[in-house]
């Protein structure tokens, strides 16, 4: 087997990078500038590159949001697959959560809360972007569904797919809320909002 041929060439790499630092900068933009205060200019300045070499890889600020949404949703199914009740996802969401608000360096990180919403709120105005949400949200409740089917699984529950798609959306709430008023409300104790997720999960199954 000629290994080397599988290796990516120098110039694929370089690509790679280059690729890698345009969408560290935009996360760090649209979180800091919002996304309609991101310019490209800014992003561009962000990454210590021309405006010219961003275009050649992404043809706009839609085509960055896509990119930087599907690396989530890599990031997002590889975390979960290895998930497998409710109560492991809460763990999990808590400890991204806590290292986001203890982290220095917030903005751009692998899981930022406000770019999240910055995303969302773009996708009410922006048809391109609602299109990459809309993809994404189906790959969340898959996602999200199979935690409930490994839980109910592992607790020996039987439940139809009506249930588990009802037992999604309850958690899919729950997830979003948490992240909305973690953001919202900079006191707020962990310890009691995991307690709060772990109750409610507690019940998710009966």
């Amino acid at each position: 087997m000629n290994l080397a041929a599988n290796s990516p060439s120098k110039a694929e790499q370089r690509a790679l990078v280059q690729r890698t630092r345009i969408l560290d900068a935009a996360r760090s933009c649209f979180a800091e500038s919002g996304f309609h205060g991101a310019s490209i200019a800014a992003i561009a300045e962000s990454a210590g590159m021309s405006q010219g070499l961003i275009y050649r890889y992404f043809t706009n600020k839609a085509a960055i949001v896509h990119a930087i949404v599907e690396e989530q949703r890599q990031g997002r199914g590889e975390a979960l697959a290895g998930i497998e009740s409710c109560h492991a996802l809460v763990d999990l969401v808590m400890g991204k959560l806590e290292r986001w608000r203890d982290s220095s360096t917030r903005f751009g990180s692998e899981f930022d809360p406000i770019l999240f919403l910055e995303i969302t709120a773009e996708a009410t105005r922006d048809p391109d972007v609602a299109a990459v949400l809309a993809t994404n949200e189906q790959s969340v409740w898959c996602d999200l569904s199979d935690v409930i089917r490994r839980d109910a699984r592992a607790s020996g529950k039987v439940l139809d797919e009506a249930q588990v798609q009802q037992r999604t959306i309850v958690l899919r709430c729950l997830v979003d809320g948490a992240i909305l008023n973690w953001i919202r409300d900079p006191s707020m104790d962990p310890q009691q909002l995991r307690r709060s997720l772990d109750a409610v999960c507690d019940t998710l199954l009966t």
